[in-house]
């Protein structure tokens, strides 16, 4: 095994790709690549990227301060040009998670434990959830603790800055982990709200939008959303499920 290297990760989806077609998802692939490409070029990075189907995988032999300052804020800056110059049924937006640690690279490619775990970020239901609720925004930025507590909160940076950045928890494979969420344009991310199961047993995150609405689900027309009736407004607060 080749001795491992230590690299910044960030691994880029896009929102709802599952339910593009075949010719919708081409489209979008070659737009968020279009995108990448101008991304790379225009900070100078020495990337690996390694393609996801609906996303990709940056390896980045860059300090994670750069790749949150410069990589990821460029991303967020070309979607939003794009959405822009587009209609609304053509606008994208996406996940980004940043982390950074150890990596083997053998012939099939890049392999870790700190590798995995940004993609278990960048999947997370929370993070899906907050993106949801964030109706405005053309993204979300989720970064690991280690990122956060060794950058991220020392404020070296105007555009890295912790006061936009709002903790979450995440439940892996190996237990639950503490992560770090940030929405481009919100002066603090639009977490989803925790309410109490029946009997007070469990919880459960219940995605709340902007306009007071909670999102469900509806088997024949899908995404819909149904009014709060009682407790008025519940933005920000617990609203029964």
């Amino acid at each position: 095994m080749n001795e491992p290297l230590h690299r910044s990760f960030l691994v880029v989806d896009v929102e709802n790709s599952s339910q593009l077609g075949n010719a919708e998802l081409a489209a979008m692939r070659s737009t968020l690549y279009g995108i990448l490409g101008e991304v790379t070029d225009r900070t100078g990075s020495v990337v690996v990227g390694d393609d996801r189907g609906d996303g990709c995988l940056f390896v980045l032999d860059l300090p994670v301060l750069d790749v949150l300052d410069k990589v990821a804020e460029s991303v967020v800056e070309g979607v939003r040009v794009h959405n822009h110059t587009v209609g609304p049924l053509d606008w994208m937006r996406v996940r980004i998670a940043v982390h950074e640690g150890y990596v083997h690279k053998d012939e099939q490619g890049w392999s870790s434990d700190a590798l995995t775990a940004t993609f278990r970020l960048n999947d997370a239901a929370v993070v899906k959830d907050t993106l949801k609720i964030a109706a405005r925004a053309v993204g979300v930025i989720a970064v690991s603790d280690l990122v956060y507590q060794g950058v991220v909160r020392h404020n070296y940076r105007p555009r890295v800055s912790p006061a936009e950045y709002r903790d979450a928890e995440i439940t892996t494979k190996e237990g639950k982990v503490r992560a770090w969420l940030r929405v481009p344009g919100y002066p603090e991310p639009p977490l989803p709200t925790l309410a109490p199961e029946p009997g007070g047993a469990r919880k459960k995150a219940v995605p709340i939008d902007e306009s007071g609405s909670i999102r469900a689900n509806n088997m024949i027309v899908g995404d819909v959303r149904a009014r709060t009736i009682i407790g008025g407004d519940n933005v920000g607060g617990t609203v029964p499920a």
